[in-house]
This record gives structure tokens, sequence and C-alpha cells, in this order.
């Protein structure tokens, strides 16, 4: 796989929330699409459990998620936390929920335990480290 593809980097997002008994779907959704305002998310289920979810090889996915963080001025915290998560080809992180619900990502450290539940986010890529760099640069 090439590292850029048409002057943007390869990516393959995936992006999944589970949607909890007490939650609504409709404001699951609505947070997830305020982080990641241009993918698709359908709702699945599986073994009894409900999760709204979504995929993307674009970059410009990944956007709002990069603006965030450079307006909130947390992109060094945020590229140390992605690192960690990282392994090879893949960056792994996980999102607050109801931080996404009033539009903020904030990511959560990896023993952090949210009240209610999180948005997993992971990116396949060949160039992790260059990702890592465009989303917090």
């Amino acid at each position: 796989m090439p590292s850029w593809i048409d002057g943007d980097m390869y990516v393959r997002v995936s992006v999944r929330a589970e949607v909890f008994p007490t939650e609504d779907v409709e404001r699951v959704l609505r947070a997830v699409r305020k982080i990641f305002p241009t993918l698709e998310f359908r709702v699945s289920e599986e073994g009894g459990r409900t999760f709204v979810e979504a995929e993307s090889t674009e970059l410009s996915a990944l956007k709002y998620l990069k603006e965030n963080w450079r307006m909130r001025r947390v992109r060094a915290a945020a590229g140390r936390l992605l690192r960690s998560g990282s392994g090879s080809g893949v960056v792994r992180a996980r999102l607050s929920k109801h931080a996404a619900y009033v539009g903020v990502a904030s990511i959560l450290d990896e023993d952090e335990k949210p009240g209610l539940g999180d948005i997993s986010l992971e990116i396949e890529t060949d160039d992790v480290e260059s990702l890592i760099k465009w989303l917090t640069s």
C-alpha cells in the first residue's frame, strides 16, 4: 500500500460506539456525528448489544478531530496518547462519548472507564508516525 494517494495519506478509519440500554440511539448518533460529521453511520446488533459504526478511506473523515485538538490546544497530549495506542500499521484511541455529545474530541487514557462508555477509533495506515504528526499539527 502506498503512503500517499492523490496527495492524501492512505487511511482506513473505523469508528464504533456501543449504545447502552439506558441510552437513546439518536443521541449516540448525534454525539459521534459531531466528531465525525462526514461519516455515514449505521446501527448494528451483535450478541444482543447495539452499536453505531462507520468506516471511511478518506483522510478528510479525521479533519474535525484534527481541528478540535488544534483549537483546544491539546495536540501534544493527543499525540502522546495516539502514540501509546499505536502499533504496526494501526492507531487506536478511545474518545469520550459524553464529551463528543457537546462537540469535544476528548481522548481517554488507557485505564479510564467513562460512565457513558466510549467511542472506539481505529485508523489503519502504512505510515503511523506521519498520520499522528498530521493529526496533531
